[in-house]
């Protein structure tokens, strides 16, 4: 049912047998430059002429800005030409540089050169060749993740020209220095920034905020609505080896760290294991655990502190081994070694139950580690499911090292109990509506603004706030174990006798599926309850709808998911 090959399979030093995410793929080439390249013709790319030139330069609190425009290709009798803003610190020459690749590749902002100017960089934000933009081309790059018959052909091939040629501009310019220019991009940004690290030795670092590599093993377009008959094992292994960011990673040393959510809705945890695996140059994980498409300020400023390491002379970020599991007593421990220079504050292990799939929606627990020296281990519970596993320690100024994540047998490890209860609120991030709950929906873009926060504390079940719906509130996400029955509770109240109707519905490979209850609200808190078992699919998501009648004004806290 779920899009994996056979997992890698270790032994660990106390012999027991574990299986690490992360699937085999056939051999690629033992070096760089040992066959041409399948797809990019690197010495045609970069002989067009660049024809550079700058239309509008402003100079504001010391740093210049320009709008630049260059050449990348000729594509038949179309010359696809390139905007770009470029920024740099007035006066200054032979700076370190990088390009920044936008999320979703929106329109070229100077917002992000600046930034990086104000942080001693020359950078530069190009605007794709979409429709619309003020590059030509018209390539319709991000509606859809394709290769086509032929890769050259492809909207993602002429993306990728474009930073080829960015680089070579880069390159040109006397504020920069040539040996040191990296990239860094959120999203389909660092979608991009991964393939370039592969493609273009120029490139000294590349720093990717979600996108990633391998995404024949887990990614929305393809696999959103579950298995997709259209992506069988010819098409990924056709993608795999033409355009996959994670191709070419295996014959670079080139530094690349990524920086994400665990439950990423576009970029699946198989994806970026492999990716991260396949990487044969000094790599770095930030996974936060229960984050979608958002990250914190912390993990932000951490994909700009990785270019710095790397172009700057900045310290170097620690290192953390792999996950082993060691059998201790009558349970088990994770352990996990760390080392650098950076000093560590903390250090916590990530547990998420259940098998292959639902990697948008399953929850993943924190559990606190002991740290002895340069070696973390923390308890494992007992389990009547396999589960993943992963490590991270934290350092001072607040900097995750994550651990590839780890799948665990229970059998194997001695934790296997079959009647053991799963125990976790997967609302337990956002149910009861604190401040730092609402934040954290609000980072990843899921609160629902028809909902208002209310602080009166006579409107108050537990904690300091809770949700004020007027007529209709949707709250997500909810997260499961798939195939776990769970139960929904939840207590709302109204100043005047209502009936309020809470719908908890999802999508699961495609089909939906819903429970609801209806209650009688009024002045005292009244409980809503909703059992539910989300099915074992490879896609699922839930959401709770609650519906008051207009104008009514209802209460809603305490909400809460677990399995029974």
């Amino acid at each position: 049912m779920f899009l994996t090959l056979p997992p890698v399979t270790r032994v660990l030093t106390s012999g027991l047998l574990v299986c690490a995410l992360g699937w085999s793929s056939l051999a690629l080439a033992a070096a760089a430059g040992a066959e041409p390249d399948p797809v990019f013709d690197l010495p045609k790319i970069l002989a067009t002429p660049l024809a550079a030139r700058t239309t509008k330069s402003e100079e504001k609190d010391g740093i210049v800005t320009e709008e630049v425009m260059f050449h990348a290709e000729m594509d038949g009798e179309k010359s696809v030409d390139i905007f770009a803003y470029f920024s740099h610190p007035a006066g200054k020459r032979g700076l370190p540089a990088f390009i920044w690749n936008q999320g979703g590749l929106g329109r070229a902002s100077s917002y992000w050169t600046v930034l990086g100017a104000k942080r001693g960089y020359a950078a530069l934000c190009i605007d794709f060749p979409l429709p619309g933009y003020r590059s030509t081309g018209g390539y319709p790059i991000v509606s859809s993740l394709e290769a086509g018959a032929d890769p050259r052909r492809a909207p993602i091939y002429h993306g990728a020209v474009a930073l080829l040629k960015a680089v070579s501009f880069l390159e040109s310019r006397a504020e920069v220095d040539r040996h040191r220019i990296g990239m860094c991009g959120s999203s389909w940004g660092g979608f991009y920034t991964t393939l370039m690290t592969g493609v273009d030795p120029r490139i000294k670092v590349g720093s990717a905020m979600f996108g990633t590599g391998s995404l024949q093993l887990g990614n929305s377009w393809w696999f959103g609505g579950g298995p997709n008959p259209k992506y069988d094992a010819a098409a990924r292994e056709h993608w795999r080896t033409t355009l996959d960011p994670a191709l070419r990673l295996a014959t670079r040393a080139t530094p690349i760290g990524w920086f994400t959510g665990a439950n990423d809705q576009f970029y699946w945890m198989p994806a970026l294991m492999e990716t991260h695996r396949l990487a044969s140059g000094p790599k770095h994980l930030t996974i936060l655990p229960n984050w979608n498409h958002g990250l914190t300020p912390t993990a932000d400023e951490q994909v700009f502190a990785w270019l710095d390491v790397h172009l700057q002379n900045a310290p170097a970020f620690n290192t953390v081994t792999a996950v082993r599991v060691v059998r201790r007593g009558a349970g088990a421990v994770a352990e996990w070694d760390f080392s650098g220079p950076r000093a560590v504050a903390a250090a916590d292990l990530i547990l998420s139950h259940g098998d292959d799939g639902n990697w948008v929606s399953r929850y993943w627990q924190t559990l606190p580690a002991r740290i002895s020296g340069g070696v973390c281990t923390a308890e494992l519970p007992p389990s009547p499911l396999p589960f993943y596993v992963g490590g991270a320690v934290t350092d001072r100024q607040g900097f995750r090292y994550s651990t590839p994540l780890l799948r665990v047998d229970p059998t194997a490890v001695g934790l296997l109990q079959p009647q053991a209860k799963l125990a976790y609120d997967g609302c337990g991030i956002w149910g009861g509506f604190e401040p730092a709950g609402v934040e954290h929906l609000k980072a990843v873009a899921f609160w629902d603004n028809a909902v208002t926060v209310n602080t009166d504390p006579a409107h108050v079940k537990a904690g300091q706030q809770s949700a004020l719906i007027k007529t209709k509130g949707k709250f997500h996400p909810v997260q499961f174990t798939a195939g776990v029955p769970h139960r929904l509770t939840a207590w709302v109240k109204s100043a005047g006798e209502v009936e309020v109707k809470a719908t908890l519905a999802g999508t699961f490979d495609g089909k939906s599926l819903a429970r609801e209850s209806i209650v009688k609200a009024g002045p005292a808190w009244v409980e809503i309850a909703i059992p539910f078992t989300p099915p074992a699919t490879l896609t699922g998501s839930l959401a709770l709808t609650v519906t008051a009648p207009a104008g009514a004004a209802v209460y809603l806290d305490e909400v809460r998911f677990v399995p029974e």
